[in-house]
């Protein structure tokens, strides 16, 4: 039995309110029990009291305790549960209909498993990349356990759409269909690997849940991720999503796709590789730090550069992200276009090649997704030319690779006119690829889920490929910057002498 430690009488009488949903043996049953709970006054009343009062403690659950629990497997419902394995941080309680399907003896030994590895490695690991699981809103319950509900989601819904899930409902004591703990749900019938996996997961989406409510996806889930890779379980199903976003560049990194299918993976791919990118460049203190700010989006990515005194803003990191995800090199410009922990690069590639002058007409690009163009060329200096989308801006990287290495020339054009250039040369060219990408003129605090891409916001671009310089080089190196600037000084300086 599941007791609450009563210093009054009116916890006694909490308990004897409380009593006829728990039960103190293993008795499973295969049968889903749904109750009117919900619409009784009285629970929520006692939640209120549970919460408000001061005097509140837990006890240890035990072994072999149950608990009525609402989830949706698919509809809001309450499935029984067993806790089958008590652990330092973590109460294993597996569906009653799953023990009958599987066993006792197999499914003790699938929740002991859990237990060793979600309190030896997932637990701080997760602690490291995303912080406290008690966050800004404090715990529940008042008990460092979190609970994992094991379940047959992925049956009752009848694909693999559902793995696992958190649900915030649990840490709001007003909310009818809450379990008032801090937890989340994981299918019970995945392997123990998968399982980690999955855990490791959402254990992290409940990590941040306990900061906020509101979080963009991109973030959310990026981070998600890169918290099973960071606690060693970059398994298939992580490198399937990410090896799929590398088809997929031109999709929004602000709007994640959740039709399920393709773009849904593409969805988790390109977010696991944001994070990424920012924990390789900034560090695990950077990602938790964007865990507990309030902003969300790109803005808290702002918020998060600032208060480590980067003078940075989101879309230069986004413009770098997009080179990085592109050419992959750390070695060079302190290894800001490349990842350090992982190895992957875009594959969907527009080839050009190989006399100039070259147009492409009519290229989509969608807002905060990026298109790739691989030249093949024998020129050692070329310009590029684009349709301007003002008043949006568009970010224009071209990376080359010539006989000193490489070198990256970079820019969010924000200027009016017809057309937008670029100008890049080297010696004897390898390799050059030139990157574009519609932005917002300053940090985009827009964000979003959509169904398909049609929902979001996209121009339609020409380009030209021109042999020679044409314009001025705007490179990495920024000399357009000081040519401007003493250009400047020259003509203040003879207006006065005209004066005088």
């Amino acid at each position: 039995m599941i007791v609450m430690k009563k210093t009054n009488y009116s916890f006694f009488i909490i308990s004897l309110i409380l009593l006829p949903y728990f039960s103190g043996n293993i008795q499973p049953s295969s049968s889903t029990i749904v109750s009117d709970k919900a619409n009784d006054d009285r629970w929520s009343s006692v939640i209120r009291s549970i919460i408000s009062n001061p005097s509140f403690n837990y006890v240890e659950e035990q072994f072999g305790n149950q608990f009525l629990f609402w989830t949706n497997i698919p509809d809001i419902t309450q499935v029984r549960a067993t806790l089958l394995a008590v652990g330092e941080w973590c109460y294993i309680y597996m569906a009653n209909e799953t023990i009958d399907l599987l066993g006792e003896n197999a499914t003790i030994s699938k929740c002991e498993s859990l237990k060793d590895e979600f309190d030896s490695n997932i637990y701080p690991k997760a602690i490291e990349v995303a912080g406290s699981p008690d966050g800004n809103l404090g715990d529940i319950d008042g008990d460092p356990h979190v609970t994992i509900l094991l379940a047959p989601y992925c049956r009752h819904f009848g694909d693999n759409s559902v793995l696992g899930y958190y649900d915030d409902k649990d840490d709001d004591p007003f909310n009818p269909y809450s379990n008032l703990r801090e937890m989340f749900y994981v299918d019970s019938e995945h392997d123990l690997s998968d399982t980690y996996r999955i855990v490791t997961h959402e254990f992290n989406h409940m990590i941040w849940g306990n900061y906020e409510y509101d979080e963009a996806q991109f973030l959310l889930e990026g981070l998600a991720n890169y918290a099973n890779d960071y606690s060693g379980y970059l398994w298939w199903v992580t490198d399937a999503v990410t090896n799929t976003f590398l088809n997929y560049p031109y999709k929004s990194l602000l709007y994640f796709v959740r039709e399920y299918g393709t773009l849904w993976d593409a969805s988790y791919g390109q977010a696991y590789l944001f994070v990424t990118y920012l924990a390789d460049r900034f560090g695990n203190d950077f990602t938790k730090e964007l865990v507990s700010i309030p902003e969300d989006g790109a803005l808290a990515v702002d918020e998060a550069l600032s208060r480590f005194g980067y003078d940075l803003t989101f879309n230069d990191v986004y413009l770098d992200w997009i080179i990085a995800c592109t050419i992959d090199e750390t070695g060079f410009d302190d290894g800001i276009y490349g990842f350090s922990t992982v190895d992957y690069t875009i594959n969907a590639q527009t080839a050009i090649g190989f006399t100039l002058p070259i147009t492409k007409t009519d290229i989509k690009h969608y807002y905060y997704g990026f298109d790739v163009k691989r030249l093949y060329i024998d020129n050692d200096n070329f310009t590029f030319e684009i349709d301007n989308p003002y008043p949006y801006a568009l970010g224009i990287a071209i990376a080359v690779e010539d006989v000193s290495g490489w070198k990256v020339y970079k820019d969010i054009k924000r200027e009016k006119g017809d057309k937008l250039s670029m100008c890049a040369e080297g010696v004897n060219i390898q390799n050059a690829y030139v990157i574009t990408s519609l932005m917002s003129e300053t940090t985009p605090s827009e964000f979003g889920v959509v169904m398909s891409l049609d929902e979001i916001y996209s121009e339609e671009l020409s380009y030209t490929f021109l042999e020679g310089i044409l314009t001025p080089t705007r490179s990495s190196f920024g000399y357009l910057p000081i040519l401007i600037s003493l250009s400047a000084i020259t003509i203040l300086f003879v207006n006065k002498r005209r004066k005088r």
